[in-house]
């Protein structure tokens, strides 16, 4: 019968450990796991009956962590399962969990996005956002859904942004130039600058 040969704690994480049996890497493994079920070097072991232990283990711990990772905040599917992975659970694991939280929908990229959109579409254009929701795993259409959705005035904003990095500044195309640029950094459309602009009075 195969026999646990070694149980190392991993270097990267202390609360994780790396299983052997006879004498060959078997699995990554939480020190909790390994307490709650006395396993110890020595031990002998259907291969076959400790996977399934594991397995089952590893997924109920690994959907305990995720849940109070966004038991504060929302977050993305990409941002909890990328979170399992550097607690030192394997990505099968981290995906079974990111799909058991969208069937209780406590993970949502198209609710996510929603709120995102609105908490920071005053200060940041279309681009800028979407390019900070993909970097999040976002995809595309979630973005599309969540900006159909909400009540963003992109010129609007465009426009109070402009008056607002141009308080106390002369007015001179200089200016007016810089202002322009600022906002197109910040994700607006030429359009969009365009008209936040359009009204302003430049100097002699």
């Amino acid at each position: 019968m195969p026999q646990i040969t070694d149980i190392t704690y991993q270097t990267k994480n202390k609360s994780r450990c790396n299983l052997f049996v006879d004498g060959e890497f078997f699995s990554g493994v939480s020190l909790e796991t390994v307490l709650k079920f006395r396993l110890k070097v020595g031990d002998q072991v259907e291969t076959e009956n400790l996977t399934e232990i594991l397995i089952q283990n590893e997924r109920s711990e690994a959907l305990n962590k995720a849940v109070a990772y966004i038991s504060k905040y929302l977050k993305t599917k990409r941002e909890v399962k990328d979170y399992l992975i550097r607690k030192g659970y394997s990505e099968e694991i981290a995906w079974y969990c990111v799909d058991k939280l969208k069937e209780y929908d406590y993970v949502n990229d198209t609710e996510y996005s929603k709120r995102y959109v609105e908490s920071v579409s005053k200060n940041q254009g279309r681009r800028l956002v979407e390019y900070k929701l993909m970097m999040k795993g976002v995809k595309k259409q979630d973005i599309a859904t969540a900006y159909d959705e909400s009540t963003v005035d992109a010129k609007e904003n465009a426009k109070a942004l402009a008056i607002k990095y141009l308080k106390n500044k002369e007015k001179t195309k200089e200016n007016k130039a810089k202002a322009y640029r600022y906002l197109i950094g910040r994700g607006f459309t030429h359009e969009e600058a365009g008209y936040a602009l359009s009204n302003y009075g430049e100097g002699d």
